[in-house]
């Protein structure tokens, strides 16, 4: 006779800096509309696992992975120049919103800006802060019929991945495009 127990989420976080970010894919990180410029200084990622523990009766443990949990992503950054607080403003009001977070090296996947604070005192020309966003698990509303602006190594996979629409039908929408596979940067890409 089994024994099951659920175990809590058990969490992996990859923290990375922004040089290790860069080096592994040169594109910026970018939140819907927003794009973060710098890049944040360091960005940690929070994969979940949702486990089970068995327990036999002669007392043997085996421990399964039975799914996986939404992401968390959180990051410290500053905003530098003469338009730094407008960019901190763009940013505070994205908050609450579900978008698609791009972030480099990774595939993008739907989000919304959970936590945004302001450390320290700003001046006109540096705003430090903190960020966190949560994983939604489902497609933003609203990007059906939205047409955005790739970034140099993005493919309609990317795409297609944060949209729910087939390559197929981003294919068909966007005759335009001559390289599924390497987007060109700037290349427009409208969501059917």
């Amino acid at each position: 006779m089994k024994m099951d127990r659920l175990l809590q989420r058990a969490e992996t976080a990859a923290s990375r800096t922004a040089a290790e970010v860069s080096a592994l894919h040169p594109e910026k990180m970018r939140f819907g509309p927003f794009v973060f410029e710098p890049t944040p200084q360091n960005i940690q990622v929070n994969h979940r696992a949702i486990l089970r523990e068995s327990v036999t009766v002669s007392g043997e443990e085996h421990t399964a992975r039975v799914g996986t949990g939404r992401s968390c992503v959180t990051g410290k950054g500053a905003f530098l120049g003469p338009d730094a607080m407008v960019r901190m403003e763009a940013l505070e009001g994205l908050f609450g919103e579900a978008h698609t977070l791009f972030l480099p090296g990774m595939a993008p996947f739907p989000a919304i800006l959970s936590a945004l604070s302001v450390v320290g005192t700003p001046s006109p020309n540096c705003v430090e802060y903190t960020v966190s966003f949560s994983e939604t698990g489902e497609v933003p509303a609203g990007v059906s019929g939205c047409t955005f602006l790739a970034a140099e190594g993005e493919s309609l996979w990317d795409y297609a991945y944060f949209s729910g629409v087939t390559v197929d039908a981003l294919v068909a929408a966007n005759p335009h495009i001559l390289c599924i596979g390497a987007l060109q940067a700037g290349e427009a890409v409208h969501i059917p």
